[in-house]
């Protein structure tokens, strides 16, 4: 719809690099504070932050790359241009977590617990990133006789497969989820369960979200890979679906470790015990029966 907001001088701003830079550094803020709050070091979330974004461009533009070669073969440098769009989320998505988790066990931090703090800004950011889609065109809905309907203009990405018919404003349900989901699990972190608990819940929402949405999105048929009755399933479904049943088995694992092993409230570092001063030696028992020792819980 507008895919260039301002162009001054030779300086031209896509509409889908701010919205994508501004997402970045809203949802840093958000997950630098939150962290914070749960008693992890500032200047490792920053260190984090910057692994992720970097990670996150890497994985879901060299996804997006691999899958559109045939565009790119002729300018490979092309490939550089993200802020034109071309990401596919699910590479930077799981590129972005499989590098957290390494730097986090280097780092000394608890994993799940700075999932917990990021879950909700991978939420944000993900619907603030989808206003940018919408306004730059790509990832755009199949043909849709709905009120809401919307006709991109000729020269768009659409206007090439369907020239003037009003579509599913996919990007913007998708935009419209992550924001509703942003709010949801920052009412489900008022009641932390245990850690761990707020990042698979995302992920669990977040698929199902994702799986319904794509049926009103445009595929290639390359991105096809199965059919049961007249629906047919494409590899982000596929996606979604694994990542739903992984979420599923994690929230259930986790569950049963934190009520096995009752711990301090999630999200708050552990008291530590001082231990207790030495004292004189205990006198002497009497005749008679020994006294009951001290009870210790048992570990």
């Amino acid at each position: 719809m507008h895919p260039i907001l301002l162009h001054i001088h030779g300086f031209t701003l896509h509409s889908y690099g701010l919205l994508l830079a501004v997402a970045f550094l809203l949802g840093i803020q958000i997950f630098v504070w939150r962290g914070t709050r749960r008693g992890l070091p500032e200047e490792k979330l920053h260190t984090l932050s910057l692994v992720i974004l970097v990670l996150a461009i890497l994985g879901g533009r060299g996804l997006f790359v691999l899958t559109h070669w045939s565009e790119y073969a002729r300018d490979p440098l092309g490939a550089l241009r993200i802020w034109e769009g071309g990401l596919i989320l699910y590479g930077g998505y799981i590129l972005a977590i499989a590098g957290s988790i390494l730097y986090l066990r280097r780092a000394g931090l608890p994993v799940w617990r700075v999932g917990d703090a990021a879950a909700p800004s991978m939420a944000l950011g993900i619907g603030l990133g989808r206003i940018g889609c919408f306004l730059n065109g790509c990832c755009f809905g199949l043909p849709t006789s709905l009120p809401w309907g919307v006709t991109f203009p000729p020269g768009s990405y659409s206007s090439y497969t369907f020239p003037g018919e009003p579509l599913h404003p996919s990007q913007l349900y998708l935009a419209g989820a992550g924001v509703g989901l942003f709010a949801v699990l920052l009412l489900l972190d008022r009641k932390p369960r245990f850690d761990g608990w707020i990042f698979w819940s995302y992920v669990a929402l977040d698929s199902i979200a994702r799986f319904l949405i794509d049926f009103t999105r445009y595929y290639d048929q390359t991105s096809f890979i199965g059919k049961v009755g007249a629906l047919s399933f494409n590899v982000n479904q596929i996606l979604s679906g694994l990542l739903l049943v992984t979420a599923v088995v994690m929230l259930s694992t986790l569950s049963r470790r934190a009520a096995a092993v009752p711990a301090a409230t999630p999200g708050t570092p552990a008291p530590t015990e001082e231990p207790a001063a030495p004292g004189p030696p205990p006198p002497e028992p009497s005749a008679g029966p020994p006294a009951p020792g001290p009870l210790h819980p048992s570990t």
